[in-house]
C-alpha cells in the first residue's frame, strides 16, 4: 500500500472545474464497510460532485466491502463489465 505519488499529490488542491470536468459518464463504487471513508462521507462526495456537474450524475453502485474492496474481485468485475457494455 505504498503510493507512487509524492506527498504533494496528497496535499494539493485537486478539485475539478465544473466547466471542464464531468463531461464523460461517471460511476462511483461505494464500499459499505469502509472505515476510511464512511458511507456518509462517500455520499457527501457524490452529492457535491453531482451538484457541480448537473446533468451528469454518478452511476452509483454499492458493495458490501471494506475500503480496499471485496476479497473476491468478481463483484467489481461485474460492475465494470456492465459499465463497459453500457458505453457501446
Amino acid at each position: 500500500m505504498e503510493p507512487d505519488e509524492t506527498w504533494a499529490v496528497t496535499v494539493s488542491d485537486a478539485r475539478g472545474e465544473p466547466a471542464t470536468w464531468g463531461r464523460i459518464p461517471r460511476s462511483y463504487i461505494r464500499c459499505s464497510r469502509d472505515r476510511m471513508l464512511p458511507l456518509a462521507l462517500q455520499d457527501r462526495m457524490i452529492v457535491e460532485a453531482d451538484a457541480a456537474t448537473p446533468g451528469n450524475a454518478f452511476d452509483v453502485h454499492t458493495l458490501d466491502a471494506p475500503h480496499l474492496g471485496p476479497q473476491d474481485p468478481q463483484p467489481v468485475v461485474e460492475i465494470l463489465t456492465a459499465l463497459a457494455h453500457s458505453l457501446r
